[in-house]
């Protein structure tokens, strides 16, 4: 912390500078004065955060250079010197404001001294972070477009500006359009790297920060020097250095989107919606993306989901066909739509959706369950397009293989699957099955063991697990409500069939996929 030392005796100066090592105490002395015409303009080259102050100078003294810095709003708190037990001058003093505290010279000793230095210290510290949460809050409502015009009060708020928002990497999953992932404990963690590393930047300095709904932080920068033509690459440049800091911190990769040029702080909502836009769509760039969101080709929503339609008859041929190939090119075909000329991230939603429908729905015919392809207890996580584009093909290459090793089941097999299906949330027994397709419970009971290898109640249970899991990924449901909305009218039953299938119980699955 920098201190100056202001009185018009060197004697005293020297004194005071030799009563404590400063540096060792977390204290650097950046200038003497021996008036306060001369300390006044040092405070405003060199900012100290305390002044230590003799109240009686010549040309300017203690008191006026306290209202001087006051006016001026300079940030500084002063330790006010005096050869004299003067009260009617200390109250006057501090009546000004800015001031930690009043000192006999004779009495102050080496303790002294370094406790009115670490009260004044501790004092500026707690006033510089509530003044920075103050105006992180502005900042966040001019930002995010509830206030249209920028407050006085927020300092540094001059053209041109810098937008960032950096996010942690998050595997991909179909819940990504209403639901973002949030660490809120962890974000605060982040924010408090950033800002460190941030802060000396010699082109961009960092006017605010704040956190969104999600584990997503938002900074607002304006450029330093506003002769100097610094372009877009000195922005890039202090962002890809925080995020390799933030890297080496937390072990966790980060992808960043940012604007930069603007010259209108009513604009900064606009560049805010087209960060977080951005960010939306990082399956398109995949982890670690570092880019300016003025040059993506994002796409603007102008067609309504129910009026799209994608179209997959050569996949469904190559399937008919049986041919690997062309069903790889069909694939390809189908995400590169969506990639180009713009990237249509809810034509990329309408694929998948379409390919997970290509894939699950002949799975009943072979007896197999439904299986979320991104579950990432199953599969390898997916960030990436090209990802993506694989684990499909992949998925399509098993069904294929599934194809030819295994006949399909028996009609009525399929039926009955169909049935559970459609009514695992309800109490459904195999009577009400039976009775649905027409057989005998005992029928279908050799049914379940001969085409699928396990009894009408395992089947049952499987599935309901199934849904249970994919529900504790996607949703912060509670138990109680997972298990009523597979079929389980008792939480507790639920939690021993879930642990018994999987190994863990519903909360420690939850957690797990949280972590990933």
């Amino acid at each position: 912390m920098k201190v100056m030392l202001v009185d018009d005796e060197p004697i005293v100066i020297e004194h005071i500078k030799g009563l404590i090592p400063w540096e060792a105490c977390g204290y650097e002395m950046i200038a003497t004065a021996t008036n306060g015409k001369s300390a006044l303009r040092i405070c405003e080259e060199k900012r100290p955060e305390i002044v230590i102050v003799d109240i009686r100078m010549p040309v300017m003294d203690g008191v006026q250079l306290i209202r001087a810095v006051s006016e001026k709003q300079l940030g500084i708190l002063f330790i006010v010197l005096s050869a004299y037990e003067d009260f009617s001058v200390a109250r006057q003093v501090i009546s000004l404001g800015g001031v930690s505290s009043y000192l006999i010279k004779h009495e102050i000793d080496s303790h002294k001294l370094l406790q009115e230095l670490n009260k004044a210290k501790a004092t500026w510290e707690l006033e510089k972070k509530q003044q920075r949460m103050m105006q992180n809050d502005m900042i966040k409502d001019l930002v995010t477009g509830i206030e249209l015009k920028p407050s006085s009060n927020i300092d540094g708020m001059k053209p041109p500006f810098g937008l960032a928002l950096i996010q942690k990497d998050a595997p991909f999953s179909t819940d990504h359009l209403t639901n973002v992932h949030t660490e809120p404990a962890h974000a605060a963690k982040w924010i408090m790297e950033i800002t460190k590393h941030c802060a000396a930047n010699e082109h961009w300095k960092l006017l605010g920060e704040f956190q969104t709904h999600g584990a997503q932080i938002v900074l607002l920068f304006a450029q330093r020097n506003k002769a100097a033509c610094v372009l877009h690459s000195e922005l890039q440049t202090l962002l890809q250095s925080a995020q390799q800091h933030l890297f080496g911190e937390f072990n966790r990769t980060f992808s960043v989107f940012y604007t930069y040029g603007g010259h209108d702080p009513t604009s900064l909502p606009a560049s805010f919606q087209q960060v977080v836009e951005a960010a939306r769509h990082t399956i398109f760039c995949g982890r670690e993306a570092l880019l300016c969101v003025n040059g993506l080709p994002l796409s603007v929503e102008s067609t309504p989901p129910a009026a799209r339609h994608i179209r997959f008859d050569a996949l469904h041929e190559s399937l008919e066909q049986q041919d690997v190939a062309m069903m790889e090119k069909a694939v390809k075909e189908l995400f590169s739509r969506i990639r180009k000329p713009k990237w249509d991230l809810r034509g990329l939603y309408d694929t998948i959706g379409g390919l997970t429908n290509v894939i699950q729905e002949p799975a009943a015919q072979f007896g197999r369950m439904d299986t979320d392809i991104f579950d990432v207890k199953l599969y390898d996580p997916v960030y990436q397009m090209d990802e993506l584009i694989e684990r499909f093909i992949q998925h399509l290459r098993e069904r294929l293989t599934s194809m030819n090793e295994i006949g399909p089941l028996s009609g009525k097999m399929q039926r009955a699957l169909r049935y559970i299906h459609e009514h695992y949330h309800e109490e459904i027994s195999i009577d009400d099955v039976s009775y649905a397709i027409g057989i005998s419970p005992s029928y279908l009971h050799q049914l379940f063991k001969k085409e699928m290898d396990r009894t009408f109640l395992d089947y049952v249970t499987e599935h309901r697990i199934q849904q249970a899991k994919r529900i504790l990924r996607q949703e912060d449901a509670k138990i109680t409500d997972v298990a009523a909305r597979i079929g389980y009218r008792s939480p507790q039953h639920f939690t021993q069939v879930f642990k018994k299938v999987t190994g863990l119980l519903p909360h420690q699955y939850r957690e797990a996929g949280s972590r990933l």
